[in-house]
């Protein structure tokens, strides 16, 4: 099977077209001073020619692990879903989940589910999706927050239903994949930052780190600058941002799986000034065994 992963694409208009509310007010000056509106200028167009070319890759699946917005304004979010197009209705296809930009101010509540829960399994989280021998399984770990604050929280509730979705016998002979926005760990291996990662990572590590546990690949975005990394037993991946123009050779990954053998081959694909292409001499291109006995 074979399987796309991008992320963190961002449409991004300029910040208090979204609404005059404090942290879009802030966010002005990571926009104009701080170059964040160079980062994500023209992002529309290249999100156009990634979507086109994941499909070129005849790919059984797709998996955007969220940020589709700047500052989950109305007309960002109109706008990306302008762009996925058919693709919307399309579940079996393409599965997306929401990163902190998507719910990026209070009040912008639903504006995610009103365009993209028809590839998030209608916005109910934690979900599992079944493609062939692959399980996707889905945490929604994204909240407002506060001026200062763009870190996310699992939550004792959904990492109780992550339990019982991870642990059920059914999964053992699957190939299982836990997407979410967050990373759980560094390119370096250290935690993130209190006010940029997971508040409850050290409660999500331990449980996916269970030996009774039936899991392949953690797959994340957040961090801009792809990586591949490990816990004690299971390995993560970072698409890094799909769009960023301030990333080396930003792109995606498609991973070519086998599930019987329980083995991931990663092929990264990255900008070439005009297109996404296969990148031969990327580091991230790795083939690894995904499942510790």
């Amino acid at each position: 099977m074979k399987l796309a992963h991008f992320s963190d694409i961002h449409v991004t208009h300029f910040p208090l077209a979204g609404g005059l509310r404090l942290k879009r007010l802030a966010a002005v000056a990571s926009y104009s001073l701080m170059g964040r509106g160079q980062h994500f200028r023209g992002s529309d167009e290249r999100i156009g020619r990634l979507l086109a070319s994941v499909d070129a890759q005849g790919v059984d699946h797709a998996l955007c692990t969220g940020d589709l917005t700047g500052v989950s304004s109305k007309a960002e979010f109109a706008e990306v879903a302008r762009l996925f197009g058919p693709r919307l209705r399309q579940p079996e296809r393409y599965t997306c989940i929401p990163g902190n930009h998507d719910r990026y101010v209070r009040g912008a509540e639903g504006l995610f589910e009103k365009h993209f829960s028809t590839l998030s399994e209608g916005g109910r989280f934690p979900f599992v999706k079944q493609v062939g021998a692959l399980s996707i399984v889905a945490i929604d770990v994204t909240r407002p927050t506060g001026l200062v604050d763009s870190s996310g929280l699992c939550g004792e509730q959904q990492r109780a239903a992550l339990l019982d979705i991870l642990t059920d016998p059914s999964l053992r002979q699957r190939f299982v994949v836990l997407a979410l926005h967050y990373g759980l760990l560094r390119a370096e291996g250290q935690r993130d930052r209190r006010n940029h990662g997971l508040r409850d990572d050290l409660e999500v590590m331990a449980l996916i780190d269970r030996a009774d546990v039936s899991l392949d690949l953690v797959l994340h975005g957040h961090m801009h600058r792809p990586y591949v990394v490990k816990t004690k037993r299971r390995t993560i991946i970072n698409a890094g941002s799909a769009t960023d123009l301030h990333v080396k050779r930003f792109g995606y990954h498609v991973y070519d799986i086998d599930a019987d053998a329980h083995r991931v081959r990663i092929q990264r694909f990255g900008w070439n000034g005009s297109d996404y292409a296969p990148v031969p001499d990327s580091p991230l291109n790795q083939e690894l065994v995904t499942r510790v006995a």
